[in-house]
């Protein structure tokens, strides 16, 4: 059976089959049997997290051959986040795979997903930094989702979020069934798995993620969640506009870019014109202390064919929310130019 451990917990296991859509979690003691091939998988696990390489055990327990195989799973700068457990009979090829898992770190802060690249069952391969707003637009059912968000922009120590949620998966054809854990992993950051729990729905209706937002629609624009403390778009409550190069979105992946040094967000990241910075800044400042109660500004925002898109955003204020969070519309005014 395939197992999955936290590195900063080795000594308990998250477990499921495709087949049960459910998820357990117990101790390792518990979850292995017997001791022997328990203490096997424990010194395998112990092995790859000082080496962030794969370990491996052949044994013989009761009479019979068993197998331990210990995988890393990376995250940022890959650093070993979790590691993939194989405890029991001698693997069947093609048969006994592992299953697909997300390992990544949020930061609040910038609201971006930091992951190894390999990809999973919801990360798709190759992009390291993943717009927050664009993995909440990958979740089509989850309890708790404003708990979640919560936890994100505001973790502590003991913050823990768990639970299962029904996704999109990277090739935007299908859903699974994922569990999610979020834990606390440093200051303004969670630590995330995600383990998928049940077979790719093969066909399958795929439902929207969005709120269907006839006012938006009829405008010609989107709606979004923005959070005027760090100047980030939290969710798209509508489809995105298209062919705007949002920040570590993979429809502008190759637009992104590649100094970190700088704390990214609407005013200060390459999305927004140079020449449009100041006087918005100013505008969020407005808002935030509550100067103001509604602005409407026109800006530039990049595209993904390297040109400029005019929009105009309309901020308003969310009824018996906090005053830092507004919801924004987004217009397009005119056509892209270079």
């Amino acid at each position: 059976m395939w197992f999955l451990v936290d590195a900063a917990d080795p000594d308990r296991a998250l477990s499921s089959t495709l087949d049960e859509g459910i998820a357990r979690e117990r101790s390792l003691i518990r979850a292995i049997r017997p001791n022997s091939l328990a203490a096997a998988a424990n010194s395998a696990i112990a092995q790859v997290l000082s080496s962030n390489r794969p370990a491996s055990r052949d044994l013989r327990v009761r009479g019979g051959d068993r197998e331990i195989l210990a995988i890393p799973v990376p995250g940022p700068d890959d650093e070993t986040l979790a590691v993939q457990l194989w405890a029991g009979p001698r693997r069947r090829p093609g048969r006994d795979e592992p299953p697909p898992i997300d390992a990544f770190v949020w930061d609040g802060g910038e609201w971006t997903l930091m992951s190894g690249g390999r990809g999973g069952a919801v990360l798709p391969a190759r992009h390291r930094l993943l717009h927050g707003a664009w993995f909440l637009s990958r979740i089509i059912e989850c309890e708790e989702r404003d708990q979640l968000m919560t936890a994100v922009l505001d973790p502590n120590p003991d913050t823990v979020w768990e639970g299962p949620m029904r996704v999109l998966t990277p090739d935007d054809a299908h859903t699974t069934r994922i569990f999610g854990t979020f834990r606390y992993h440093a200051r303004n950051r969670l630590r995330a798995l995600l383990l998928q729990i049940e077979e790719d729905r093969k066909p399958g209706i795929v439902l929207p993620t969005y709120h269907n937002d006839a006012a938006a629609a009829l405008l010609g624009g989107t709606t979004a969640l923005m959070d005027l403390l760090t100047m980030q778009i939290l969710e798209w409550l509508t489809p995105p506009l298209p062919e705007i190069a949002w920040r570590h979105h993979p429809q502008s992946h190759d637009t992104d870019p590649t100094d970190r040094r700088s704390t990214f967000n609407l005013t200060n990241t390459h999305l927004v014109h140079p020449d449009d910075r100041a006087s918005n800044r100013q505008t969020y400042l407005d808002l935030a202390e509550g100067r103001i109660e509604t602005a409407e500004r026109t800006f530039r925002l990049l595209t993904v064919s390297g040109g400029w898109q005019a929009v105009q955003i309309s901020w308003v204020p969310i009824p018996h929310a906090l005053p830092r969070f507004r919801a924004m519309l987004f217009r397009p005014v005119g056509n892209p130019v270079p």
